[in-house]
């Protein structure tokens, strides 16, 4: 779970829970195929661009040019520590254009909404997807289960919403709905392991280096203040810009 959990942006936390959820569902009942579907994710009606991106990523102090590089080399703090807003759509073009090695999830759109609420679609590499359960303390029966139902489709899409905050580490929230394909995951799978799932992602971040002090979801935007470990910053160096 390390190359999940080192990354510029803890909005990350909500789609981990997602595709934990995901894994453990498909892992667990059987599914016809046919019901994994193959249509496009849900629009959101965010706006994915390289700009929004470099907006986020400036948002997040992570450095756009050759000099912002050496400016954090001299002084790490500059980068560790930040307080700062996102909004939807620099999220999501972050996510979605990131590229992070080993993250299963693609084409990512947050939308927040009011009173810590968010909805999340996009697409799941089911490739990867192998990877991060194993990295996330899968037994290898429940991958060799997971990998048999979704063996033909490469890519799953996927759609999720719930609310989201978290305060001193400890995050708070739940899961409304999760849909995988054309699957509606049932609401009492999704609340028997939502507190376990929360608590492992809650224990890992913190292990990782990420010292989250808040993280407030309203309407358009989510608010962070948190330390991060410095070694995060390789996952947006492939955005800095050489002129």
């Amino acid at each position: 779970m390390k190359k999940l959990i080192v990354i510029g942006s803890v909005i990350i936390v909500l789609a981990l829970i997602i595709f934990f959820v995901a894994g453990y569902f498909l892992g667990n009942v059987p599914v016809a195929s046919k019901l994994l579907g193959t249509n496009k994710p849900k629009d959101l009606g965010v706006v994915i661009s390289i700009d929004n991106a470099y907006s986020g990523l400036q948002d997040m102090k992570c450095p756009l040019t050759p000099q912002g590089v050496e400016d954090i080399v001299k002084n790490p703090k500059s980068y560790t520590t930040v307080k700062t807003s996102l909004t939807s759509d620099e999220a999501s073009s972050m996510l979605a254009l990131g590229d992070i090695p080993g993250f299963p999830l693609r084409m990512t759109q947050i939308k927040f909404g009011a009173n810590g609420s968010a909805q999340v679609s996009g697409v799941i590499n089911t490739e990867d997807l192998i990877q991060a359960l194993q990295q996330g303390g899968a037994s290898g029966e429940i991958v060799d289960k997971v990998m048999g139902y979704v063996k033909n489709a490469k890519y799953l899409n996927y759609y999720a919403d719930g609310n989201l905050s978290i305060k001193n580490n400890q995050i708070s929230g739940h899961l409304n709905s999760v849909k995988i394909g054309n699957i509606n995951i049932p609401g009492d799978i999704i609340t028997s392991i939502e507190p376990g799932i929360v608590s492992a992602v809650s224990s890992g971040l913190v292990k990782q280096g990420y010292n989250i002090r808040s993280l407030t979801i309203s309407e358009g935007k989510v608010d962070l203040d948190i330390d991060r470990p410095l070694g995060s910053v390789q996952n947006w160096l492939k955005f800095v810009q050489y002129q």
